[in-house]
Order: C-alpha cells, then structure tokens, then sequence
C-alpha cells in the first residue's frame, strides 16, 4: 500500500510540474491535480494499468453517481487528458474519449439602477470604490484585488491590468467619475503599493474578502437576483454595448481571446433594442416628400 501511494505521489508531483510548463494559472493547476486525486484513489492502482475503457467508466461513474454538472465533468476530462497525454506521453488511452458540451447560459446582469444601489450600499468608501471599479472598468474580482495604485494611468484614462487571464496584459478603459472617487478614496486610505491593501501587511484583498463585501452591499441593497460579483462585470459589458460601444472595443477592454465570448452581450442587448427599420431612423422630416416623390 505504502508502494503504490509513493508511486502515485511521484506521478502527482510530475504532473505538478507539467501544468506549471504549461503556464495554467494557479486556480487551474490546483483544480487539475486535486481532480487528478481523485481519479487516483478512483482506482487505487498504477496509472500504467488504467486503461482508456477504465477512464471512460470513471466518467461515467462521475455523470450517473457523482452527479457532477457539465463543467465540472469538463474539467476532470481535461485534467486527466493532459495527464496522460503529457505526464504518462499515452495520449492514445485519452483521445476520442467523449466530453459534455459547453452548456451557455446568458449571463447575470443587473440594470444600471441596481448597480448604484449596490456601490452605495457598500459599507465603507474602501469597498465603495472597489465595487464602483469593477463595474466601471469591467473587471474580474481577481484582476480587481490585485491593482496596484501604480496601475491607474491618470493621463490616458486607461488602468493598466498584468498578468490577466490567459497571461497577457491589457488596458481597460477609466471612468472619470470613478477616478475622482479613487482620488478620494486614496486621500483617505494612502494605500502606497496595492490599490486595496489586505488584512495582511504587505498583501492585497483576498477575493474571498471582496466577494463577501459585494454581497453584503447587495443584501442591503434589497437586490434579490441572482449574480456575484462577476455580474458587475457582465453588466458592464451589457450597458457599454447599450451606450452604442461596439462589439471589437468591448471585446479587447475584457481581454477576450475570441469574439464568441464577447457576443453572448448582444443577445442580451437585444431584448432591450426596439427594431426599426433604416427607412424609418434615416428618412425622418423627408419621408412625406419622399412618398410623394413616388406617387
């Protein structure tokens, strides 16, 4: 017994370092190798003797036991994929191995009246400007809790995000009211190095700490629906599109690798466009003449 967990511990550790080569972000290598885990203790065997019809049972048995959701069931199936394509070098055993559709959900968003409601139901000016950012500049709660005061570019009205998702850096737009609440804010707090310092010396909020400010500005709020904090960032995209953005800005100020993501926003957007036709926006005080024209 005490073989067979050094065995897997070894493989573990390998699998540790691949997904750091691959440049995963932490979030995502802790996911894989805790699914990994589980499919070991799965099995309690060698992963050399876990064939692809096995995976394929412990899939199953994931979807009709576990009754784990779509997403979920995705990620095991890309966990184990890479182990054994990368760490094992078998990707015969992974490939072809069926994997549950994307389900797409339209997203959380709350109008512009419900989003003031919630930033001024923060309890403190900290939390106040930390829920006005996310929502004005669009951003994730990640990117939000690690902006340094180094990262607001006061001259091009833009805020500077490193390392965002996928790894790359990107500039997002800077609201002009939010700007001159911040530099309240600041004159307030002094924070020196990140925008919004945690609890402990030298570090910035926990995401866990502005989730749970947001949510505690909400319920005061009276918000009864559904949405995080992530649905400030699905509002702002929603509203910049209903402010007349286009799909192309809107996309490279989230940081979307495709504009298949960013378009999930204009079937939301459309709900609330009445359609005209061109003739009846364009021809305006001419439209008499013009039917007369046509007589």
């Amino acid at each position: 017994m005490e073989v067979s967990i050094m065995i897997e511990q070894q493989y573990l550790e390998k699998y540790k370092r691949d997904l750091a080569l691959k440049g995963y972000s932490p979030r995502t290598q802790r996911t894989y190798y805790l699914s990994l885990v589980h499919f070991f203790r799965y099995f309690n065997e060698p992963p050399e003797s876990i064939t692809k019809e096995s995976i394929k049972d412990y899939l199953y048995h994931l979807i009709h036991v576990k009754k784990l959701s779509p997403s979920t069931l995705r990620q095991a199936h890309s966990s184990i994929s890479y182990f054994f394509s990368q760490t094992m070098s078998r990707p015969m055993e992974v490939e072809n191995i069926p994997c549950p559709k994307k389900i797409t959900r339209l997203p959380d968003v709350f109008t512009p009246d419900e989003v003031f409601r919630i930033i001024r139901s923060a309890v403190n000016p900290k939390h106040m400007a930390m829920l006005m950012l996310a929502y004005s500049s669009g951003l994730r709660v990640g990117e939000l809790v690690n902006l340094k005061v180094s990262d607001i570019c006061r001259k091009t009205m833009r805020i500077k995000i490193r390392q965002a998702k996928g790894g790359k850096d990107r500039l997002v737009i800077m609201s002009a009211f939010c700007l001159k609440f911040l530099e309240s804010y600041w004159k307030t707090y002094r924070p020196s190095d990140w925008l919004f310092p945690g609890i402990k010396q030298g570090a910035p909020l926990s995401t866990r700490a502005a989730q749970h400010a947001y949510n505690i500005a909400k319920r005061k709020a009276g918000i009864t629906k559904k949405g995080g904090i992530h649905a400030l960032r699905h509002s702002f995209a929603t509203h910049m599109l209903e402010t007349g953005s286009g799909i192309f800005q809107l996309q490279k100020f989230l940081g979307h690798k495709h504009i298949k993501t960013t378009l999930v926003y204009v079937h939301i957007t459309e709900e609330n466009i009445i359609a005209r036709s061109p003739l009846d926006v364009y021809a305006g005080t001419s439209t008499h003449e013009l039917f007369h024209n046509c007589q």
